[in-house]
């Protein structure tokens, strides 16, 4: 509970200037543009046209709005988050799209969406799941996809050396220290307290295995840094569904 605090009161303080801050955190993380991020993740999906896509942890909906400009043959796009400030900023910027009739949004955590089972075509995260329990979040996907619904996310990548406790300790203090200095206590919890969720690849892999996904593809994007762990795009796909003990 504590660490969900700290996420909604760092993210609220973070809204009004959300955009312009991934910017320059990934640049110096990674060599990276937030909009370079983006569109390497939205060209590596296939875009379900006429479906219903959900962008978890939406934030300031920068990912929706660039699906309504880039696709006029969506049916509905959902953008989730657990901070209704960036919702209300993310509005904004909707609203100044020609089919912003298609975009609707729902303030609520990941780990418990008020969606309906089956009712999602498409699920999307970007740079959301280290602040989340990843095999909750996974479950949840799986339930509000139909079946052969596909799942995008896109976030930083775990090293082998982290799992050592001694560095992973060291790590987390940095971290903390890191962002106390550059932004505030809040956000340094919060990023302190993701480390733990941060996965490798193979880590990755068994996860989406073991939530019963298929057709899993994890890809490490190239760092610019060479001291910073690769982010990672990956791709999945439920299973569709059982019939007779044979899968349709």
């Amino acid at each position: 509970m504590k660490e969900q605090e700290s996420i909604i009161t760092a993210f609220e303080e973070m809204a009004p200037r959300y955009e312009k801050l991934m910017n320059s955190e990934l640049h110096r993380f990674w060599g990276w543009s937030y909009d370079e991020f983006v569109n390497t993740l939205l060209s590596m999906m296939h875009v379900r046209e006429k479906g219903v896509i959900l962008d978890v942890a939406t934030g300031t909906s920068y990912i929706p709005a660039r699906l309504l400009q880039n696709h006029n043959e969506l049916g509905q796009v959902i953008g989730l988050d657990i901070t209704f400030k960036m919702l209300q900023f993310g509005q904004k910027k909707i609203m100044g799209l020609p089919n912003f009739t298609r975009m609707s949004m729902v303030c609520a955590s990941a780990m418990r969406m008020p969606l309906a089972d089956q009712s999602i075509d498409m699920v999307l995260c970007g740079l959301a799941t280290h602040h989340m329990d990843v095999t909750v979040l996974l479950s949840e996907m799986k339930r509000v996809l139909k079946y052969n619904g596909d799942i995008s996310i896109a976030d930083v990548g775990g090293s082998r050396f982290w799992k050592n406790p001694i560095i992973k300790m060291v790590i987390r203090i940095l971290a903390f220290i890191y962002f106390f200095i550059t932004e505030n206590k809040s956000r340094a919890w919060a990023e302190a307290s993701a480390l733990t969720n941060i996965r490798t690849a193979e880590e990755w892999q068994f996860a989406l295995k073991g939530a019963g996904f298929k057709e899993t593809i994890v890809s490490p994007l190239k760092s610019r840094r060479f001291w910073a762990p690769n982010p990672l795009i990956i791709h999945a796909k439920k299973n569709r569904r059982k019939q007779h003990g044979k899968i349709r």
